[in-house]
Order: structure tokens, then C-alpha cells, then sequence
């Protein structure tokens, strides 16, 4: 067989390599450049929604948005058929933990990552701190693992720790210097916030925020009955759960009683004797003080109301999607935990008193102006991070929130208290496009945000096989 002449080969050769690097350009262009076509935006800017919209996402970032009729060719581009669906900015959980705290410590993070993204949360912030956590964080912004966007708060602040364990996402902090010492260390770390919990004395608080505020490191978290909450908005403290809220309810506030249903006294029956002495008059005056502080609160109330408050029956329980998630050894030791507590729970005339004192106030505080933030507190009793922020928003429509104001709380309000409003939070030209398409308008049902049929994050877009794909493969072993 004759070969060619050299030069006429090299000629050939480089042809065909140039012909292969503008196919392998062209077929990168199309892989990262995306029109959701005919789709009615819900841009969470404003209170509206705009049918007939295309809106093209290039690298990332959302680039155009414009009514179909005036959208320009574009050739190389994967176009998502949005007719007759509703787009939003992908979903925030604001406190959210895994489950290597608990059982035998196993790190599941990958397969828990990939349950929040194909439920439609692009953004995490876990609120306990380790470093197999940080190393999540990376390989998520690095592409490897499929996940929302990972805010990591430090490892727990704690006066003491009663539990023994080998999974270490604590800091004991019972003295000044102790605690003056670990924030700067996490600070060094690379952790978003510094966590406050349990049983941490009012000079060790003091010496936590002081030593923050001069290290440029948020404070959020738990408010103890040793720090009260007048302190903690003092200190402006991005407050979790409403601790310490209804404390202020009671009759007489000036003393550290330590008895209320506030964080861990929710565990104890003689701390459910106050709940009928609560005062739904003192509520204007609670809320007066929360807005003036300029504080977000995450009020967790899905987490409080279907373990402590309402309850559900154990086949309730086994037939939400979140059952099938959890590792069978953590299982067993969620009902456990279920059992101990009602097995001696409150009476019922307290815990419907309860319940309705939380709505009253997450709603107040709403028409008041204060940010709320939607936080699952997952996976805690049998809630998994992901399915249940959809149970938290629907909360919050129940407590009196409309769709749209239960919306804001896991969209542009948490973007706003991380400092990423800017780039994500609401769909707007230049954003990054972190979305949620949905079967359903969440404006008129919010559970309409459970009709997921795809998520765009990371510039990458997941259909709902591909969403399916992920839950099945992020089960764990029977």
C-alpha cells in the first residue's frame, strides 16, 4: 500500500484534529448552554409570575430572559421544554446536619447530598461542623460529588458535653480562653459560622461574640437559658429554632428558671407544666424586640410539631418518602428516641398550646417584617434532609405565611443572610442559575414544590430520570 507524501499526511492529519476540536467545542457549547423554553418564571424579586418566558443559562449563569417570541437562534444549546411548568430559584435548607453524627458514625455524605439536590435544595447549611464535612464542601464545588452548595457552620459550642462519642462535631467551651481559642482555629478552617448549643455560660457567650465579631465570622444558632434571648439580640445572633421566644411568654421573665420548653427542657415533662401559664399578649412586644435586633430566625417548627407537638403514628411515619433513606441501624435507634418521649409526652391541651403558640408567632413575626428562614433540622427522629424542607414550607403556610412569603424563606432571605444575593436567590440575568422546575404552581399550593420535573445547578441539569436515578442510587443497603 502507498503512502501519502508527508506534508499532504501532516496536512490531513491536522485537519481531521481541527475538525475534531470544533465538534468537541460545538458539543461543550451545547452541554453548557441551556434554554428552558416557554416556561412561566417565578423570579422571587417581586410577587409575580411571567408565562411565556425563555430563559438561557450559559456556563452556569442565567444570561437572558425574554419572551419566547423575541428569543434570538441559538444552535448549539440543549433545549428544556418548559410549556406548561413553572420555574424557581433552587430551594435553601438552613439547618441541616447528616448522618455520620449519628449510629455508628458512617460517613453516607455523597448519597445524602444527592437526596437534597434531587429534591431540589441547591444550597445546604449544615449546622455542626466536622472536617469530613469540609471535605464534602470541596468535592461538591470541585464537581466530583453531584450536591447542592455546602455552608458549613463550626463543630457545636458546648458547655459540656454528657454524651460520650467518637464523632466529634463539639467544642467544649467552659471557659473564656477556651472559647476565645476555637473560634479563631475554625475561623482558620475554613468554616462559614460558629455554632452555639448547649449549656454555654453568659462570659463564655460574651467572649464567643466579641472574639467573631473581630475575627469577621457570623454567630448563629441555639440561645440557652444562661445567655436569654435579650442578650442574644443584643449580640445580634442569627437565632435557630425561636429559642428561647417562648420563654418570654411566661409570666415573670427577669429569672433563669431553666424550666420552659426552649431546646433541650423540651425533653422534660415538668418543663411542659409552664406551657398553660404562657402569655399570648407578651407576643407583640417579643416580636417588637426581634425586629428591632434586625436578626433572621429559622424556626425548624415542621421538626417541633411532628415529634413533640402533633406527633404520628408509627405507620404514618413509615410511609413518608423520607423512610426509606435512613440506614436501617439509625432506624432502630429513631425509635427509640420516638418511644422515650411519648411514651411520658405532655398532655394533649399543652402540646396543642404549644403548637399554636409557635404558628402565632412565626406569623407575627412574618407580618412584623422579620426574615424567616426555612431550616428541616434533618435528619432528626425520622426526617431526611431534602424531602422534609418541603414539609417546612408548608409549615409555614399553615402558620398564616402566603406561598410566596413561605417561598422567600428558602429563597432570596437565606441568599441574603449568607451574603450570595448577588449571584443567586432569584432568577435574574446574571444570576447563577441554581432552579427548580416544577409540574405545579407553587404560588397557589406551596406543595406544589414537591412536582419536581428538574433541577439546574452547578451548570449542570438533571431531568427527573435523572432525579429518580439519584434517589435510587443514594438508598441505603436493607
Amino acid at each position: 500500500m502507498s503512502q501519502l507524501p508527508k506534508p499532504l499526511f501532516a496536512i490531513r492529519t491536522r485537519a481531521f484534529t481541527i475538525t475534531i476540536l470544533v465538534l468537541t467545542s460545538l458539543f461543550a457549547s451545547a452541554q453548557n448552554t441551556f434554554i428552558i423554553k416557554d416556561v412561566t418564571v417565578i423570579p422571587m424579586n417581586s410577587e409575580k409570575s411571567i408565562p411565556g418566558q425563555a430563559v438561557v443559562i450559559k456556563d452556569g449563569k442565567i444570561t437572558e430572559i425574554t419572551g419566547v417570541g423575541k428569543l434570538k437562534p441559538l444552535k448549539e444549546a440543549t433545549v428544556i421544554n418548559g410549556k406548561g411548568k413553572y420555574l424557581v430559584p433552587g430551594l435553601f435548607d438552613m439547618h441541616a446536619h447528616f448522618f455520620q453524627e449519628q449510629g455508628d458514625h458512617k460517613n453516607t455524605c455523597e448519597n445524602e447530598l444527592k437526596v437534597m439536590l434531587a429534591n431540589g435544595l441547591t444550597t445546604v447549611r449544615i449546622l455542626a461542623g466536622h472536617p469530613s464535612y469540609l471535605e464534602a464542601r470541596a468535592k461538591v464545588r470541585q464537581g466530583i460529588w453531584k450536591g447542592p452548595e455546602l455552608f458549613i457552620a463550626s463543630p457545636q459550642f458546648a458547655g459540656r458535653w454528657p454524651w460520650p462519642t467518637d464523632f466529634k462535631n463539639f467544642e467544649v467551651a467552659d471557659t473564656k480562653e477556651k472559647a476565645v481559642e476555637a473560634v479563631k482555629k475554625y475561623k482558620q478552617e475554613g468554616y462559614d459560622e460558629i455554632k452555639i448549643t448547649f449549656m454555654i455560660k453568659r462570659e463564655v457567650y460574651d467572649a464567643i461574640v466579641q472574639t467573631a465579631k473581630e475575627e469577621a465570622i457570623r454567630v448563629v444558632g441555639h440561645v440557652g437559658p444562661e445567655v436569654k434571648l435579650p442578650a442574644a439580640l443584643a449580640a445580634g445572633q442569627q437565632i435557630e429554632h425561636m429559642d428561647e421566644f417562648i420563654d418570654m411568654l411566661l409570666p415573670d421573665t427577669s429569672y433563669n428558671h431553666g424550666q420552659s420548653v426552649s431546646d433541650m427542657n423540651i425533653w422534660r415533662r415538668n418543663a411542659w407544666a409552664t406551657v398553660p401559664y404562657l402569655d399570648e399578649s407578651k407576643i407583640p412586644s417579643l416580636v417588637r424586640s426581634v425586629k428591632d435586633a434586625g436578626v433572621y430566625v429559622t424556626p425548624t417548627n415542621f421538626f417541633f410539631f411532628s415529634s413533640f407537638g402533633h406527633g404520628m403514628t408509627d405507620e404514618e411515619y413509615k410511609q413518608r418518602p423520607d423512610y426509606a433513606y435512613i440506614p436501617a441501624n439509625i432506624r432502630e435507634e429513631r425509635w427509640g428516641i420516638k418511644d422515650r418521649y411519648w411514651k411520658n409526652a405532655p398532655p394533649p391541651e399543652s402540646r396543642d398550646k404549644y403548637v399554636y403558640l409557635r404558628k402565632k408567632m412565626t406569623y407575627e413575626l412574618w407580618k412584623a417584617g422579620v426574615p424567616l428562614m426555612a431550616g428541616s433540622d434533618s435528619p432528626e427522629w425520622f426526617l431526611v434532609t431534602g424531602f422534609s424542607i418541603h414539609d417546612e414550607l408548608e409549615t409555614f403556610v399553615k402558620a398564616g405565611l402566603t406561598p410566596f412569603a413561605a417561598l422567600q424563606t428558602a429563597t432570596i432571605h437565606p441568599a441574603r443572610h449568607l451574603g450570595i444575593d448577588k449571584r443567586t436567590g432569584t432568577i435574574e440575568a446574571g444570576k447563577e442559575a441554581d432552579l427548580l422546575l416544577l409540574d405545579k404552581n407553587p404560588l397557589e399550593e406551596i406543595r406544589n414544590t414537591r412536582s419536581i420535573s428538574g433541577v439546574l445547578a452547578s451548570g449542570k441539569w438533571y431531568d427527573k430520570k435523572a432525579l429518580e436515578k439519584m434517589l435510587e442510587e443514594a438508598k441505603p443497603e436493607k
